[in-house]
């Protein structure tokens, strides 16, 4: 058996727990490693006798739509979807200008998101960019204590009111979760409505909207379009009254910059009044809790990295502050205060 061979049957039986005769919807891209990734799990699915069905579309970013032939696929609504991409899956045209209602009486910019969040029928995961070193070397590993960390830090988000985040290089940021559940990206895909990254390894929450004040510094991967960069210089970005009001440092920052113009440019152009201020919004702060993972440029496996927490700038996953971006960042050796106490020192959480 192959260290790949090995990671996918890993991924499709303790993290989707898959069952006989499910259907299972690959979308990937020949681009990049994530094509032999995925070949590899419709080969693993068939063994476990799910009924794989793959579909290939030419590689997309965060602002192209994705091809109607993969909307289509994913509209016959499967089991689980495994998202294997190069860059992302592409926007959806009709979620984007008139939306889903999903059972859960909510409106839905993606029949993905209908279908994961909105019906919870499906389950899944994505993986942007993987390459077979961090499938082999991330996805086979202790879930049932990845699982009792994301546990422990919900436990320490939830119902409570305030976040303070500061760091070495200058970080200090504010923000309200009043009202706020935490969410995990624990590898727990095992049920209808549950997905997230695989490799997976964090705890997250979506800031109360507008509430951010302060700094923060991203001395760690920058996640811009298409590739994320290490800043050589770190970005820093101030927050006033919620919202970005200054991107400063070195190249990186002036490329970020730029990402955030283009996405209130997009929204702008199709009259999306919301979609562009939030497009300098505080979108998400999350907890990095893999510790097979490592720093190397490749935003979904740096902003898992034990040890770190990133934050997102856009669209955050409550749905009340939506954008056309969402750009992780991290931000190393943080120390976290949670109503004043604190939960995180130097990059280690606390007991």
């Amino acid at each position: 058996m192959s260290k790949l061979n090995q990671a996918a049957k890993v991924a499709m039986t303790e993290v989707l727990d898959l069952k006989k005769g499910e259907e299972v919807l690959i979308v990937t891209n020949f681009e990049g490693d994530v094509f032999q990734i995925a070949k590899e799990l419709y080969e693993v699915t068939r063994e476990l006798g799910g009924k794989p069905v793959m579909v290939v579309q030419p590689m997309k970013t965060i602002y192209d739509f994705a091809e109607r032939a993969q909307l289509a696929a994913m509209r016959s609504e499967p089991d689980i979807c495994l998202a294997l991409t190069a860059g992302k899956q592409g926007k959806d045209p009709y979620g984007q200008n008139i939306g889903y209602v999903g059972k859960d009486g909510k409106k839905h910019d993606h029949i993905y998101r209908l279908l994961m969040d909105g019906n919870r029928s499906m389950r899944g995961f994505w993986s942007p960019s993987v390459t077979v070193d961090m499938f082999e070397r991330c996805v086979p590993i202790d879930y049932h204590e990845m699982r009792t960390n994301a546990a422990k830090l919900i436990k320490a988000f939830d119902g409570k009111k305030r976040v303070q985040v500061k760091a070495p290089a200058g970080t200090d940021i504010t923000f309200s979760i009043e009202g706020r559940k935490a969410k995990a990206d624990d590898g727990d895909f095992r049920t209808g409505g549950k997905g997230g990254n695989l490799p997976c390894g964090e705890a997250y929450i979506s800031p109360a909207v507008g509430s951010a004040h302060g700094t923060i510094v991203f001395d760690g991967t920058v996640d811009l379009v298409p590739k994320a960069a290490i800043p050589k210089t770190p970005v820093k970005v101030v927050y006033t009254d919620g919202y970005v009001s200054k991107v400063s440092g070195g190249k990186e920052a002036k490329e970020l910059l730029k990402v955030i113009e283009k996405g209130e440019q997009m929204a702008r152009e199709r009259g999306l009044k919301a979609e562009e201020r939030n497009a300098r919004h505080l979108g998400e702060l999350g907890v990095g809790i893999n510790y097979a993972a490592k720093m190397t440029a490749n935003m979904l496996e740096d902003e898992k990295v034990g040890g770190t927490v990133h934050f997102a700038i856009g669209m955050n996953y409550d749905n009340d502050a939506n954008a056309l971006i969402h750009q992780d960042c991290l931000v190393k050796k943080p120390s976290m205060w949670i109503d004043g106490k604190q939960v995180m020192k130097d990059g280690k959480l606390l007991p």
